[in-house]
């Protein structure tokens, strides 16, 4: 799968199904029975209530496995896939939005927020990001190499323009942006000093990226504070920039780009969320001359 191109979360993700199934039975896949591997896929959804597009996953590697490991294509054929969940996810409302921000104690957790909110980036994608991918006059940032290795750019506002000025100034970037802030609130600690390529980096480790379950702490945190009712995440904050965008009249192809969506398809599921501006009344009649 290395090989392949396939992405370390994928490859993870696959040994992780291959793993539990062998720990369950004692043995490997190719030793089960196809009526053994339905009772334990049946197992993981009804007894340990996992998510269908988890249990999707554990399908998929198994049928990885006995395709290119086993050579048991009789076992792909056999074993069906699950039915995914149709798309469903909290989105936080504009004025949620201000006290999220409200809530962060540091320029770091703000430029967090406001990269996963203003750009709708995946937290990996956070997390690799580097100074040289920030085009400060188009105001434009390169996504490389992420979900399925396809690289995009994505734009930025004034206001995470003006939080990445106080950020690259805390870490000691000499090209500022524009000194002003909007939160004059946060205390910028020292202490971010850029010692290597990494942009995001970590509290405790100077010099070396925040990980992932960093990023997921500190956005817990920092919705916990907001005492919102709603549950929030990293990705809930790309879901909210994906509507967001769509009520602000962004077209739906625009954003597939802008989320790096293979299919137009994943795209459409935040349609359910969204409330389009009216348009103008059009008259295709009236306007075949034109």
């Amino acid at each position: 799968m290395a090989l392949k191109g396939s992405a370390f979360a994928t490859r993870q993700n696959y040994l992780r199904g291959i793993k539990i199934l062998i720990e369950y039975y004692q043995r490997l896949p190719e030793d089960c029975t196809v009526d053994e591997i339905k009772s334990y896929l049946v197992y993981q959804r009804e007894q340990l209530n996992i998510a269908s597009s988890t249990l999707n996953v554990r399908v998929c590697s198994l049928k990885y496995y006995f395709r290119h490991i086993a050579n048991r294509l009789d076992l792909v054929v056999k074993i069906p896939n699950p039915r995914v969940q149709k798309f469903d996810t909290e989105i936080f409302t504009p004025a949620e939005m201000k006290i999220i921000f409200k809530t962060c104690r540091d320029v770091r957790q703000l430029l967090i927020i406001q990269l996963l909110f203003d750009c709708g980036l995946r937290i990996g994608e956070v997390i690799k990001l580097r100074a040289s991918d920030f085009d400060k006059t188009c105001h434009t940032i390169t996504i490389r190499n992420s979900k399925g290795n396809k690289t995009r750019v994505v734009f930025y506002g004034t206001s995470l323009k003006q939080t990445l000025n106080q950020y690259a100034k805390a870490i000691g970037i000499k090209q500022a942006y524009s000194p002003v802030s909007r939160f004059p609130h946060l205390k910028v600690s020292r202490t971010f000093i850029l010692r290597n390529r990494s942009f995001i980096q970590s509290y405790k480790d100077s010099g070396k990226p925040l990980s992932i379950s960093g990023i997921q702490h500190i956005i817990k945190r920092i919705i916990r504070r907001a005492n919102l009712s709603k549950r929030g995440s990293a990705h809930t904050l790309r879901h909210t920039f994906a509507v967001h965008y769509l009520n602000r009249g962004g077209s739906i192809f625009s954003l597939q780009l802008l989320l790096g969506h293979s299919h137009i398809s994943t795209t459409l599921g935040y349609l359910k969320y969204a409330k389009l501006p009216d348009g103008d009344r059009i008259s295709v009649l009236d306007r075949l001359d034109q």
